[in-house]
């Protein structure tokens, strides 16, 4: 009767859902598809869909996930909250439902928290459509200088540049494993410990800017912030802004301005920091006007 008990669960898989269209589907394919470590849980936390993107996965594989009804759609970080109250693995996976996962990447990743104790989050290489490489896989942590240095194109202009390619650090191998400041927000695994010192996401935002949020908050605490280069995913990027649009641009702004204000306000004068905020307003009301422009393609 021993050998009946359920094994402890070691990764906890969450994809958040919410009008995902087939993207859900193709990704959990593509999961179990995956050399997925013994004892793996899939959780669905849905906010409030309206589409048949659950219908769908649930038909296909309904005996392979849980599925949350969370009833509304307050956020990215509040939806994968939920997720995260009710899993149980040692491990835990944020993953979004517009991405592919390549085979033995979950394997990778899991062996690698295996094996380094000290690692709060690990991400894996990140792959466009057409097999380029996501910038957003390997960053370090944003500061005012960045935004300057990616808003006066110096970033693209120097990618070789310690100083002005900092963000997106383009002067280090994307073949290499490597520790970081911070990994894609699109797959993110971390492990449970980490969580029970750091706390979850910030609720207060309500999606972009939590995944960075959460490495600062990590770090400051001790973890470590690994890349895996071994660990390869599409990502086949922010489904949201195809059928919420200003909702979208307006969501990213406002993240921006309660990171700096959380992160780096009190470190600069007020004068500053209204500028700051200032021109992140303008970025958006541009954007916003450039989109319109172009019929938001």
């Amino acid at each position: 009767m021993g050998n009946d008990r359920p094994r402890p669960v070691k990764l906890s898989i969450i994809i958040l859902n919410h009008n995902s269209g087939s993207m859900l589907l193709d990704c959990l394919n593509s999961l179990f598809e995956d050399d997925l470590p013994a004892a793996t849980e899939v959780i669905v936390p849905d906010n409030a869909s309206t589409d048949t993107s659950l219908e769908l996965a649930v038909q296909h594989w309904g005996d392979r996930i849980r599925v949350l009804h969370n009833g509304d759609n307050r956020g990215f970080a509040w939806g994968n909250n939920l997720g995260v109250a009710v899993s149980s693995g040692e491990y835990l996976c944020l993953l979004n439902p517009d991405t592919i996962i390549h085979r033995g990447a979950f394997g990778e990743l899991v062996s690698f928290m295996d094996s380094h104790p000290r690692a709060g989050f690990v991400g894996p290489k990140v792959l466009n459509k057409d097999g380029s490489f996501q910038l957003s896989a390997k960053r370090s942590i944003p500061t005012p200088f960045d935004a300057i240095s990616r808003a006066l194109l110096l970033s693209k202009l120097f990618p070789g540049s310690r100083r002005f390619a900092r963000y997106n650090i383009t002067y280090l191998d994307p073949d290499t494993t490597q520790k970081v400041d911070a990994s894609s927000g699109c797959c993110i695994m971390t492990r449970r410990a980490t969580l029970d010192q750091i706390g979850l996401l910030d609720e207060g935002y309500f999606i972009y800017c939590e995944d960075v949020d959460w490495f600062i908050r990590a770090k400051k605490a001790g973890w470590e912030v690994w890349y895996v280069a071994s660990a390869v995913i599409e990502h086949h990027h922010a489904y949201s802004e195809s059928f919420r649009k200003y909702a979208a641009v307006r969501d990213f702004h406002d993240s921006m301005i309660r990171f700096h204000r959380k992160h780096y306000a009190s470190r600069y004068p007020a004068v500053f920091n209204a500028f700051i905020y200032a021109a992140v307003r303008s970025r958006m009301y541009l954007l916003m006007g450039l989109k319109t422009l172009r019929g938001w393609n």
